[in-house]
């Protein structure tokens, strides 16, 4: 069993959408259950089965027990769900990757490592920062759940190998990956999560405004009733930052075959 488990989901395909997201939520067993049945609280509370964030946001439309009304009435019934995140969970992990800029030739060693797709790239930065956040004690290790679409979990299982085969690191501390369909709890939570992060990244890279700006921002707040808040390890990621990540990554690369040599 392991110490910390990290759920993920998507938000955006790069056929699809100019911005890419890969967001995950981190607790330990106990918070994670703790969570997830007062998640459920929430949706029988709002007669919501399951809760999907697109359908949850279309505020012109009744969702659950919540009317069709204006997207700041819509927002305050979406609250009490975020507020349940930033009070049950530990961390936050969001990376968000402007799909033209991931595309561009010059990202070629980028490209060979993850391919063209920028969920893989996205994939693992946050496998990344799992492993080097301060929130996070070096010894924990970590299980992985991401939400279940067949073509990328196949993909995301052939990279984390792979990132096992040539980091140590990965190796002891990544120590199960699987995949879950949106009946968990904890993977609607990070559907959720994962949409804010594109979102705010098309306001950040593209001016795009979007009515649950606010909401955002409910991310980051302390609670007042417990001053537990969740902490964050995230990354916008456009042409100038892929550019950087690149250099990064293709000197890393370097060093560490010197270092074998």
């Amino acid at each position: 069993m392991a110490h910390l488990y990290a759920y993920f989901d998507e938000s955006g395909k790069q056929a699809d959408h100019p911005i890419v997201a890969f967001s995950g939520l981190v607790a330990g067993f106990e918070r994670t259950r703790v969570f997830q049945k007062k998640w459920a609280q929430l949706l029988r509370s709002n007669h919501v089965e399951e809760f999907h964030t697109v359908d949850a946001l279309r505020h012109s439309k009744p969702y659950g027990s919540m009317k069709a009304a204006t997207a700041d009435e819509r927002a305050r019934d979406i609250l009490p769900f975020i507020r349940e995140i930033t009070e049950g969970l530990e961390l936050g992990i969001s990376f968000a990757v402007d799909v033209k800029a991931y595309q561009s030739p010059t990202l070629e060693f980028l490209h060979q490592a993850f391919g063209t797709d920028p969920h893989y790239f996205g994939f693992f930065v946050a496998i990344n920062a799992l492993l080097t956040d301060d929130e996070i004690p070096r010894h924990l290790t970590i299980g992985l759940i991401l939400h279940d679409e067949e073509k990328k979990a196949i993909e995301c299982y052939r990279l984390l190998k792979k990132m096992k085969r040539s980091n140590k690191h990965v190796k002891e501390r990544i120590t199960s990956i699987c995949f879950s369909d949106d009946t968990s709890p904890a993977v609607q939570a990070s559907d959720l999560f994962a949409y804010f992060t594109r979102a705010e990244a098309e306001r950040r890279f593209a001016g795009k405004e979007y009515p649950y700006g606010a909401l955002f921002s409910e991310f980051e707040n302390v609670s007042k009733m417990t001053g537990h808040h969740l902490h964050f390890s995230s990354g916008f990621y456009d042409a100038e930052e892929l550019s950087a990540y690149q250099k990064l990554y293709v000197g890393q690369m370097k060093a560490a075959l010197r270092k074998s040599s």
